[in-house]
C-alpha cells in the first residue's frame, strides 16, 4: 500500500469518526397530545453512532435512514405504535 493511499484512508476514517461525533438530531415522539416527548440527541455523548437509536431497538432499517440525514433534513418513522420525527441539526 502506497503512502497516499494509507493518508487518504486514514483522513477518511478520522473524517468519518468527527462527523458521527457532531451530528446532533431533535427527536419528537408523538404518543398522544399530553404524553409527547422531545430530545436533543448529540452524538458527542455516545461511544458509537446511533447508539439513542440502537438502544431503542430501531430496527437496522431505521438506522440506516436515520445515518443518511443530512443537516436540516426531517424524517418520520413509524416506530411501535407511536411516530418519531427526526430532523438532524448538525
Amino acid at each position: 500500500m502506497s503512502l497516499s493511499t494509507a493518508t487518504s484512508k486514514i483522513k477518511t476514517y478520522f473524517s468519518a469518526l468527527l462527523d458521527f461525533q457532531s451530528r446532533i438530531w431533535v427527536v419528537h415522539i408523538f404518543e398522544n397530545s399530553i404524553t409527547d416527548q422531545s430530545f436533543v440527541i448529540n452524538e458527542d455523548g455516545f461511544k458509537e453512532p446511533l447508539e439513542w437509536m440502537k438502544k431503542r431497538d430501531y430496527q437496522t432499517k431505521m438506522l440506516d435512514r436515520v445515518d443518511k440525514m443530512k443537516i436540516s433534513q426531517v424524517i418520520e418513522i413509524q416506530f411501535e405504535d407511536k411516530m418519531h420525527r427526526l430532523m438532524r441539526v448538525k
